[in-house]
């Protein structure tokens, strides 16, 4: 399979990058970080991004199947035969997951394979798909987008490589009593540990409704709205002097 190399991701100054805002949405499977992530596209003109985006794109490619059977809630969780080790067209993954003793021929799930091929594409370098994630939102910040959601933090080493772009990071838990229970061969994987430390958390008891207005909330969603009212004020108050 074709690699893609990505350059380490860079935005234009400190000063742009004091107005970048990136919100982080963490929590186990289910609890409605997309639900979150989608009140800030909709409401407040954030752009969105999973760090598994890629890893989906890769998964479809290397199986030769639709990309939406790796992002369909209800049948995440179930084995498909499509998405044994064997069927895979990269030789380099079949011959790693043999090496460490997995069957070629055992249908799996689509979250079993999405762990297991980020492991395997991390192996030599654990940001690869932290270092596509920043490069994508250093290239819009470039060209002018300032707030940014992400729907699945769940590694430290992405909150790392965050960091590192010097925007103003919130980092948010999502808790809700309707996590989805995952199956024995996916709940126990390094993926699965959420061992990061949250700037805030949310409850979702299942009302979209509580859910957005505790999105709303966030000091970092208000203080960015108050900027906005400022600056419009600012800008009515110029144009009628002028």
């Amino acid at each position: 399979m074709n690699r893609v190399y990505i350059e380490s991701p860079r935005l234009a100054g400190s000063s742009s990058q004091r107005n970048i805002i990136v919100i982080a949405f963490t929590g186990k499977t289910g609890a409605g970080k997309d639900s979150a992530a989608a009140v800030l596209v909709n409401r407040c003109q954030f752009e969105s991004i999973a760090f598994a985006d890629a890893l989906r794109r890769e998964i479809a490619a290397a199986w030769r199947i639709d990309e939406r059977m790796l992002d369909h809630r209800p049948t995440k969780e179930w084995a498909i035969a499509a998405l044994a080790v064997g069927m895979c067209s990269d030789p380099a993954f079949i011959s790693w997951c043999f090496d460490a003793g997995e069957s070629l021929h055992e249908p799996r799930s689509p979250r079993w394979v999405m762990q297991h091929w980020a492991d395997f594409q991390r192996r030599y370098r654990p940001s690869y798909y932290a270092d596509i994630a920043t490069r994508w939102i250093a290239r819009k910040a470039a060209v002018g987008f300032r707030r940014f959601a992400i729907t699945d933090l769940r590694d430290p080493v992405e909150v790392t490589a965050l960091r590192a772009l010097g925007v103003q990071l919130s980092v948010v838990r999502v808790h809700s009593p309707n996590s989805t229970p995952l199956s024995a061969d996916t709940a126990h994987h390094h993926s699965e540990r959420h061992q990061i430390t949250a700037d805030y958390d949310l409850q979702n008891d299942g009302s979209f409704e509580a859910l957005r207005d505790s999105v709303l909330s966030l000091p970092s969603v208000q203080s960015h709205e108050t900027r906005m009212a400022d600056t419009l004020a600012t800008e009515i108050a110029r144009s009628q002097g002028a």
